[in-house]
């Protein structure tokens, strides 16, 4: 069974390399910032590794996190989140084991939640809490197709906005026709509707899985803009079936 924070985390699913000293006496080899108080001092690690950086124990996770002696450190943000969940980035970023991905979340987390360091220091504690929002942060991503593409497009420089246009007309018109069937249709019209919407955002992620494989970004963002507006017809469609 889980512990009762593994539990609260699911449900709640973002210098120079030099030996630190740490107020309980143990050394990681990190980066570093240039802080003149020790309790403002923070190793960021900028690279993950399987043996933990002060005592080499194999780590449990792909987190700077050693339950052996109790090293932990920030994770830099040039690290993806692929990474800190122990899942492959090549040769698509977009194809995701979900059901792989959901116990790495969890084995991060029962490494790295704060109620696991509740009992160590301060710093210990604040850097648990960097680490354990770090890996909520990543699992939210990655768990969503929308979430998972606006992520790596975010990586390779482009951004989804709110004002992103939606270019294909006859989607366009597919779309405000289905808004207004949300309003009057029945109970069957819209289970009807939902089923089409679903097969349409099958569709489009399959298409998206090919642009990323081909590292076509623009077309990646087209697609990805398309993925957004159908994403808003499911959660009306779902909306009107809940009030039904």
């Amino acid at each position: 069974m889980f512990r009762p924070f593994l539990v609260r985390a699911v449900a709640a699913a973002q210098a120079t390399h030099r030996p630190l000293a740490l107020s309980n006496g143990y050394y990681a080899r990190a980066f570093t910032d240039k802080a003149s108080s020790s309790s403002s001092r923070h190793s960021v690690v900028t690279s993950l590794t399987k043996t933990c950086p002060s005592c080499g124990t194999i780590l449990p996770t792909a987190l700077p996190a050693c339950p052996n002696c109790n090293y932990i450190a920030r994770i830099h943000a040039s690290i993806s989140y692929h990474d800190i969940l122990g899942l492959p980035y090549e040769p698509n970023p977009f194809v995701v084991d979900a059901a792989l991905l959901k116990r790495r979340f969890i084995e991060a987390q029962r490494v790295s939640h704060p109620d696991a360091w509740a009992t160590k220091n301060e710093f210990q504690q604040d850097v648990a809490l960097h680490v354990s929002n770090t890996v909520n942060a990543a699992y939210k991503a990655l768990s969503s197709p929308l979430h998972r593409i606006e992520y790596i497009l975010r990586r390779n420089g482009l951004m989804i906005e709110e004002a992103d246009p939606l270019e294909d007309i006859e989607l366009i018109s597919e779309i405000m026709e289905v808004r207004e069937e949300i309003e009057s249709g029945d109970i069957e019209r819209i289970r009807t509707l939902e089923e089409d919407n679903d097969n349409k955002i099958s569709e489009v992620v399959s298409a998206i899985t090919k642009f990323v494989a081909q590292k076509n970004w623009q077309e990646t963002k087209v697609a990805a803009v398309r993925l957004k507006y159908l994403n808003g017809i499911a959660d009306a469609l779902k909306q009107r079936l809940d009030n039904m």
